[in-house]
């Protein structure tokens, strides 16, 4: 089982050694960028959700805030009555 994973890192060695070493460096940023990318992207669908989690808990609070100031209205109205 170890020589084969030693056989694996071999092969990519000798596939990463045949690069230059400038290939090397533009592809290693080339990966970085693209994993930063992801998680930025993923940072901000979170923040995206969660911005519209609290603008609907917000209207919802005003909705029930309207809501119970109408009720109590109606019931001041029924009390002169």
């Amino acid at each position: 089982m170890s020589s084969q994973k030693i056989a694996w890192h071999d092969k990519k060695w000798t596939k990463w050694s045949n690069f230059t070493l400038n290939q090397q460096k533009t592809t290693t940023i080339n990966n970085l960028m693209a994993i930063t990318s992801n998680k930025l992207r993923k940072c901000k669908t979170k923040t995206v959700n969660i911005k519209k989690q609290l603008k609907n808990q917000l209207v919802t609070k005003i909705n029930n805030k309207i809501n119970t100031s109408q009720n109590h209205k109606k019931q001041q109205v029924n009390i002169t009555f």
